[in-house]
């Protein structure tokens, strides 16, 4: 941009904030209200929830929105409401919980839970240790149950 348009620019901003009697913080903040309306309004509110934020100064929130799959902004439901534009849904999940930022990554929980009683032989390279920790396993059920384990690199 040259010298000329720039100031010609000016000059026409200028302008217009004299004929409107609005100053340029005024207009700035206009602009700005515009933008957080358009731009930020929410694709979906979900309300009625119990949010875990993991956050020490709001621990708990009851609503959340949402854009292009993102979190926006997580309070009660009033302190939402400037982000609910034109195409804003809202889903009302009558008090279900929401960990936010949770994500599955596929895990197959009942098999970790049944780990957690089996015999833990993983980095065992020793007979005695093997024994070892089969016999403290053997103890610990009732005579004639299974004992499980894994784990054991050969």
């Amino acid at each position: 941009m040259n010298r000329f348009t720039f100031f010609s620019a000016a000059l026409v901003l200028a302008v217009a904030f004299l004929s409107l009697n609005i100053s340029p913080q005024g207009w700035l903040s206009l602009v700005l209200k515009r933008l957080s309306t358009k731009e930020l309004a929410a694709d979906l509110i979900v309300k009625n929830a119990v949010i875990f934020t993991s956050d020490a100064s709001m621990p708990v929130a009851d609503s959340m929105a949402i854009q292009n799959g993102r979190i926006l902004r997580v309070g009660n439901y009033s302190s939402l409401q400037d982000l609910v534009g034109g195409g804003t849904k809202e889903l009302n999940v009558e008090g279900k919980v929401l960990v936010p930022g949770f994500i599955d990554s596929h895990v197959h929980l009942i098999y970790g839970g049944l780990q957690m009683g089996r015999v833990e032989l993983r980095g065992v390279n020793q007979k005695e240790e093997f024994v070892r920790r089969v016999k403290e396993a053997v103890g610990n059920v009732k005579q004639g149950s299974w004992v499980l384990g894994g784990g054991m690199e050969q």
